[in-house]
C-alpha cells in the first residue's frame, strides 16, 4: 500500500467534542437564564396576582410554577414568602417545598445530561479533589450548600448535576437544607399577610439563625477542604 494515501488518524480538539458542546450549551443555558430573571425580575406583587387563593387550581398552579421558577433561577425565598401569603404557613410551605424540589431535580437532570460528561474527562487537580470530597460527604454537603445564603440554589442544582453526587443523596440534602429556610419564609409571609408582628419578628430571627448558622457550616467545611498532599523530600 501506497504511503501517500494512508492518513493518520485524526483526532478532534477538546473544544469541539461533544462533551464540550454540550457544556458549553449548559452553561449558556445557565447564563441566559439567570440575565433573563435579573430582567424579567418577578416579585411578590406579580405572582400573588398571578396565583389567586380562591383559583380552584391555586396548589396545582403554585407546585408547578415554582418548580419552573426554581429551574428558572428565581429565588427559593421569594417563592416561600409568596406561598406563605397565599396559603397561609402550613400550606405555602408544603407548596413551595414540593414545587422547588420538583425544579432542583430537573435542574440537576439538565446538568447530569449536559455537563457531567465533560467534567468527568477534564476535571483535575484541586477542583477534582474538591468534588470528589463533595461527593463523598454527600448529604451532608448538599445540606450545608443549601443553608449558605450566598450559594445560589439555582445555579448549584445545575452544577451540582454535573458532579458525580449521585440523585438519592441530592434529593436528600435538598430537602433537609431547604426546608428551614422554606418554614422561615412561609411563616414570614403569612404572618405579613395577617399583619401579625410578632410572626414577623419570630420569622425574621429564624431566617437571621439560619444564615448565620449556614456561614458557620460553610467557614467549617472550608476548613476541611481537600489539600494537596504533601510529598516527602527525597534524600
Amino acid at each position: 500500500m501506497r504511503s501517500d494515501l494512508m492518513t493518520p488518524t485524526s483526532h478532534k480538539p477538546w473544544w469541539r467534542t461533544g462533551a464540550a458542546l454540550r457544556f458549553g450549551l449548559l452553561a449558556l443555558l445557565v447564563v441566559t437564564l439567570s440575565v433573563v430573571i435579573i430582567i424579567v425580575h418577578p416579585n411578590k406583587a406579580s405572582l400573588i396576582h398571578a396565583i389567586g387563593p380562591n383559583h380552584p387550581m391555586a396548589p396545582i398552579i403554585a407546585v408547578a410554577g415554582s418548580a419552573v421558577l426554581t429551574t428558572a433561577l428565581a429565588p427559593r425565598t421569594l417563592l416561600a414568602g409568596v406561598g406563605g401569603v397565599i396559603f397561609g404557613f402550613a400550606g405555602g410551605a408544603f407548596y413551595i417545598m414540593l414545587g422547588v424540589t420538583l425544579g432542583a431535580l430537573i435542574a440537576h437532570t439538565v446538568g447530569r445530561m449536559l455537563g457531567r460528561d465533560f467534567m468527568a474527562r477534564h476535571l483535575s487537580g484541586r477542583l477534582l479533589a474538591m468534588e470528589q470530597a463533595v461527593a463523598e460527604r454527600g448529604v451532608l454537603a448538599i445540606v450545608i450548600s443549601r443553608m449558605i445564603p450566598l450559594v445560589p440554589f439555582g445555579i448549584a442544582n445545575y452544577i451540582f448535576g454535573t458532579t458525580s453526587v449521585r440523585m438519592r443523596p441530592f434529593l436528600t440534602g435538598t430537602i433537609v437544607g431547604a426546608l428551614p429556610a422554606t418554614l422561615a419564609y412561609s411563616a414570614l409571609g403569612a404572618a405579613t399577610a395577617r399583619g401579625d408582628a410578632m410572626g414577623m419578628s419570630i420569622a425574621g430571627v429564624m431566617i437571621a439563625t439560619l444564615g448565620i448558622g449556614g456561614s458557620i457550616g460553610s467557614f467549617l467545611l472550608w476548613r476541611r477542604r481537600p489539600r494537596k498532599p504533601c510529598v516527602p523530600a527525597t534524600a
